[in-house]
């Protein structure tokens, strides 16, 4: 006789810009559990920069799939700022402030949570960084929404590196839901800018 076997389930994430064919995103749903929309901004002061990203959550929720908005501290030209991000980090009122307002966002569009995507933070402002999303998965959690945290993939604990060593990934593994490992890093040739090539 042979023994059927288990299947096993996977969370499959996708990132996504606004400016997606509906043909790819069409035939890119039903292999997704969520599609991150990429991506939210946000001021020092805790202020949300808004995505027009109805047009992929309006595909997403009838195919069953769960929208999360991506939250990344961009400057005007596209690249991450991890001055934008330490501003923020160090001041508990504007964390506040941009955790409502995630909030707000989630339940008007009728999103699942929100992936934090903050890439090059400053060692100095690691622990401020999980503790913002820890508290970011407490008041979500309790709303019924999720908090993911999108890391670079690393070979060892000590590994240097901007891209690495302003995030505790043990820290992190415990203060979100979820991990989202970027494993496009590892095949990503330019020095300083992370290039998003996300639209499938």
């Amino acid at each position: 006789m042979v023994e059927k076997q288990q299947r096993e389930t996977i969370l499959v994430n996708g990132y996504a810009y606004p400016s997606i064919g509906p043909e790819t995103l069409q035939a890119w749903l039903p292999d997704l559990t969520f599609v991150s929309t990429f991506s939210y901004g946000f001021t020092a002061d805790g202020q949300l920069i808004d995505l027009m990203d109805e047009n992929i959550i309006r595909a997403a929720q009838p195919a069953g799939v769960q929208s999360l908005m991506v939250l990344t501290p961009l400057d005007s030209q596209g690249a991450f700022n991890n001055q934008l991000a330490k501003a923020l980090l160090e001041n508990p009122q504007a964390q506040d402030q941009l955790i409502d307002n995630i909030l707000d966002n989630i339940r008007t569009k009728g999103m699942f949570g929100v992936d934090f995507d903050f890439e090059y933070v400053l060692a100095e402002n690691r622990d401020q960084y999980t503790e913002l999303v820890r508290k970011a998965r407490q008041r979500l959690n309790a709303a019924g929404y999720l908090v993911t945290v999108a890391l670079a993939p690393k070979t060892s604990a000590d590994q240097p590196g901007l891209l690495y060593q302003g995030h505790d990934y043990r820290g992190m593994g415990q203060a979100a839901n979820f991990i989202l490992t970027m494993t496009y890093e590892w095949g990503y040739t330019l020095p300083q800018r992370c290039s998003k090539s996300l639209d499938f």
